[in-house]
């Protein structure tokens, strides 16, 4: 029988400093050892016999940190990053994710246990690592003048758009602390998970936009400061990619606007085929298994890079662009002349209602003008 999980509440700091208590994942070898054929053959059910065995490994477990540390060693990640203290990060992230999935659903409820959260969730995300840190160091780009000096470094920018959960962006923040990330989602309550959780584990270079993405570079005031301000676009699986395209290709630098000559880049995780008009664009096409060094198959997911000019193109003549429908100013929407109109018949009087009596209009009383004439 599947035992369930039990929680704790230890002492953290939050984010503005008190202590406050939380609830933290407790975990036991044993108590997944023992689910472990179970999970594999619910798990083959949508991603084969090889997803099941991979989730198998135990994230708490020496396989699953050599893992990391091999993926590490493989990109040449391990000369700027920790892969054993990063593992302990990933592990806290895991706890939070299962803690808030009992409150409200960041992730499918059903086989919701660390293996799926770390496997299928985390990693994936982590594997864009290697492909956002190309031509960077440490998340650190040069914003100089042409002489090649580097004296005033950058931060990468980073937008995660239709991050639902936090992924792929809250796991590369949390390991990428040089990197300015933005959380983008139209559902509140979820944002409000993912930045609970950024306040739990101290991320301090995440901040949360909730809307929808067509909103952050309006023409309206306080909305441009996303207009062509990201360095790199990320997306997991959101919408059709021709339409993810045209919701944000604002948001990317163009290259003559970046002072050291880089544009902006989308990288988006799909799964399945393509449009002409996308295929035709790409890059880079990598699969995430590739990514981590993991046995082919294990999944269908792959990573795709886009330049900008590219991401435009794909908006423009897949058509999708034309096809948003814009917000528009606070007042003029379809409720808003409906509720004016309610109003105006509300206030005028209606023919023959009694009304009170003005006294300072003159009574029109018919006959102020009447002569008496005698004969």
């Amino acid at each position: 029988m599947m035992m369930t999980t039990a929680f704790s509440f230890p002492s953290t700091i939050t984010r503005g400093g008190a202590i406050n208590r939380h609830p933290v994942y407790l975990h036991n070898s044993q108590l997944y050892s023992s689910s472990a054929s179970s999970s594999s053959s619910s798990s083959s059910l949508r991603v084969g016999s090889r997803a099941a065995e991979e989730e198998e490994i135990d994230p708490y477990s020496e396989e699953a940190k050599t893992n990391l540390v091999n993926f590490y060693k493989q990109h040449n990640i391990d000369t700027i990053q920790d892969a054993e203290k990063d593992h302990k990060k990933l592990l806290r992230l895991t706890e939070q994710v299962l803690s808030w999935n009992q409150r409200l659903n960041l992730i499918s409820r059903k086989d919701c246990t660390p293996e799926v959260v770390y496997h299928r969730h985390i990693l994936p995300s982590i594997a864009l690592m290697p492909l956002v840190l190309k031509n960077s160091h440490s998340g650190i780009i040069s914003n100089s003048e042409d002489d090649g000096s580097n004296n005033n470094p950058q931060p990468l920018k980073i937008v995660d758009v239709g991050t639902g959960g936090g992924f792929p962006g809250l796991p590369l923040a949390l390991l990428l602390p040089h990197c300015e990330f933005t959380l983008v989602d139209s559902i509140q309550k979820k944002l409000v998970a993912v930045s609970e959780m950024a306040a739990e584990l101290d991320v301090e270079n995440v901040r949360i936009h909730c809307g929808r993405c067509e909103e952050m570079y309006a023409e309206r005031e306080g909305r441009k400061e996303h207009l062509a301000k990201y360095d790199v676009c990320l997306g997991r699986s959101v919408t059709a990619l021709s339409r993810f395209c045209a919701w944000m290709y604002p948001l990317l630098k163009k290259q003559q606007q970046n002072d050291d000559g880089k544009e902006g880049r989308l990288i988006y995780i799909i799964g399945g085929e393509l449009e002409d008009v996308v295929e035709s664009r790409i890059q880079s096409d990598t699969f995430i298994d590739e990514l981590l060094h993991r046995e082919e198959g294990t999944s269908d997911k792959r990573a795709l890079i886009f330049l900008a000019k590219d991401v435009e193109a794909i908006a423009m003549e897949s058509g999708e662009v034309d096809k948003i429908v814009r917000s528009a100013p606070a007042g003029t929407g379809r409720k808003s002349r409906a509720k004016k109109n309610k109003q105006e018949r509300t206030n005028k009087v209606a023919k023959g209602a009694w009304q009170k009596r003005d006294n300072s209009v003159k009574k029109e009383r018919g006959y102020d003008d009447f002569q008496r004439f005698e004969f």
